[in-house]
């Protein structure tokens, strides 16, 4: 007996219904990483056609994604100071939020998402306070420094946070504080999104 395939194809509709993933530009979030300095565009060895860029170079960047249709971004920042608690990333200042508000004065429509965790900005590595005595991650402090980024990345004018560092409670405690603060219709990504995707 023959298997009959041709019945989910003889419907366009069906066939539209029940065809492979289709994916489109606006599927897509451009991972873009920005440090200080200017005219910088250094290539990252462990991801090769993946660039550390300055501000100038990040707004190149977009301008050249935007004219092949892409939409969205998620941004990261490499700072030159970093210190025990990631102490660049609070203020309003800092590299990541000046990076956001250059991008949509310059490119309103883009849809800029913030990776927020600290890693990056501590010296020592990890994504939090370090407890002194065990030399491990303090939950709970890092915590209430992480709702103080969201708060930063959300005043810039960023359109999604992305959180990863993965501490207990992060997503409620993430969503209080913007919801507290008048950014109630601020989306967080779910973890499963990140680590589902092509880059985590």
């Amino acid at each position: 007996m023959f298997k009959r395939l041709r019945r989910l194809r003889i419907n366009e509709n069906l066939r539209a219904l029940v065809q492979e993933t289709n994916l489109s530009p606006s599927d897509f979030i451009y991972p873009l990483f920005v440090k200080e300095g200017e005219g910088i565009k250094t290539e990252v060895a462990s991801m090769p056609g993946v660039f550390q860029m300055s501000l100038d170079e990040i707004l190149k960047e977009c301008e050249y994604i935007q004219s092949i249709g892409l939409k969205s971004i998620i941004l990261f920042a490499v700072p030159d100071v970093k210190d025990s608690v990631g102490s660049e990333c609070l203020c309003d200042e800092s590299i990541i939020s000046r990076t956001i508000k250059a991008i949509k004065e310059k490119f309103p429509t883009m849809f800029v998402v913030t990776d927020l965790c600290f890693c990056e900005y501590t010296d020592h590595g990890h994504c939090g306070i370090l407890d002194p005595k065990t030399e491990t991650v303090d939950n709970d402090k890092t915590l209430e420094i992480s709702a103080l980024q969201a708060i930063v990345h959300a005043k810039a004018g960023a359109d999604m946070i992305a959180p990863s560092g993965m501490m207990d409670g992060i997503i409620e405690t993430l969503r209080e504080t913007l919801d507290e603060n008048g950014f109630e219709n601020l989306p967080i990504m779910a973890y499963s999104t990140k680590f589902a995707s092509a880059y985590y």
